[in-house]
């Protein structure tokens, strides 16, 4: 009975953390994913999500951007994106809570021809290949 209550508990607890987790100070991040492929070739097409988040499947043309917004629960906030482009996909987690690599609340990734970019400060100059096409 009593682990009953304290699942129940911590069940309750957590829900209300993730609600209570936009109120907290630095909580609010942003991921922008930006279609840097060449001009005159398909567009990019994005399928973004979470456990309780679909944001559903973005169609991006040249040097367009989707950007989305949530608030962080420590430990647990995960994003996930595949990237189509053609014939090439690629899915893999864009942001994850355990590993917060972005500076100043914002992480930007660039879809490329040779592959998907990381970006963590604002400079566009820093930008990293991190994740080859399959």
């Amino acid at each position: 009975m009593i682990f009953k209550f304290l699942l129940l508990s911590f069940i309750l607890y957590a829900s209300h953390f993730q609600v209570l987790a936009c109120f907290l100070p630095r909580s609010n991040f942003s991921i922008y994913v930006i279609n840097n492929l060449p001009p005159n070739t398909e567009p990019l097409r994005l399928h973004c999500a979470s456990k309780d988040n679909d944001l559903g499947i973005q169609t991006l043309r040249i040097n367009q951007e989707f950007e989305f917004e949530f608030c962080l629960v420590p430990f647990i906030t995960l994003f996930f994106c595949r990237f189509q482009w053609g014939l090439l996909d690629k899915g893999f987690d864009v942001f994850d809570a355990k590993h917060i690599p972005c500076t100043h609340h914002k992480c930007y990734w660039s879809a490329r021809t040779d592959g998907i970019y990381f970006l963590q400060d604002n400079n566009p100059n820093n930008f990293v290949k991190k994740i080859d096409w399959d």
